[in-house]
């Protein structure tokens, strides 16, 4: 008997966090909605690491782009 994974995978749209250029993201999540992995689908992004969400910049922009937006996400207090 093949036994198969109760995790769903599902295809979204998330944007640049920098820029908000939109890219196709295949996404895995537990039966609860904790996310368990992710990919950038489209050509010229990749995936900025975050436990709870997928997080996208394109390939162009510098770590100090990126880290601004993390220094940012973290000031603010998440619902």
């Amino acid at each position: 008997m093949i036994k198969t994974s109760k995790n769903k995978n599902v295809v979204e749209i998330h944007g640049c966090i920098v820029c908000a250029r939109l890219f196709n993201v295949l996404a895995v999540y537990t039966p609860d909605g904790r996310l368990v992995d992710c990919t950038v689908t489209s050509p010229g992004g990749h995936i900025v690491s975050d436990d709870k969400h997928p997080l996208v910049a394109c390939e162009h922009h510098t770590a100090r782009e990126i880290g601004a937006y993390k220094i940012w996400k973290s000031q603010n207090v998440e619902n």
